[in-house]
């Protein structure tokens, strides 16, 4: 008789856990990027290892910043099994055995997200700079 109602728990605790994991994923793609559709223009300013720079005026129906770098030829496609990895914009390719890697800004500021994450808007600026060390 015992089995019983630890049986009866058990899946009582394994559905509540469900309701759990289900309502978290919705949380979960509610709070994440959102891109917005619709024609878009925006600047892309790479910046090079010597302090040149070249600025890209970039037209695009995307919603999100990577597959526009990689359609318009800032960078080469190199896909991670996280997305996008930059490793060469505008034909500079960063030395990884030096520290050297390409920062994404927009308006100078720091992103929280990949380029395949990051949702663009119509006349945004955006930085890709190349950066050396890892402690940032």
């Amino acid at each position: 008789m015992k089995e019983k109602g630890t049986n009866k728990k058990i899946w009582i605790a394994a559905a509540v856990l469900a309701v759990v994991i289900a309502a978290l994923f919705f949380v979960w793609r509610a709070a994440a990027p959102q891109g917005s559709a619709g024609g878009k223009q925006l600047t892309v300013q790479v910046v090079h290892g010597d302090g040149s720079s070249k600025d890209f005026q970039l037209n695009t129906e995307e919603e999100f910043l990577g597959p526009v770098l990689v359609a318009e030829g800032v960078v080469e496609d190199n896909q991670s099994a996280y997305g996008l990895y930059i490793l060469t914009a505008d034909g500079e390719t960063a030395d990884e055995a030096n520290q050297e890697w390409w920062q994404i800004t927009k308006n100078g500021e720091s992103l929280n997200t990949g380029a395949d994450s990051t949702p663009i808007a119509d006349g945004e600026h955006y930085e890709l700079t190349l950066t050396v060390g890892y402690d940032e």
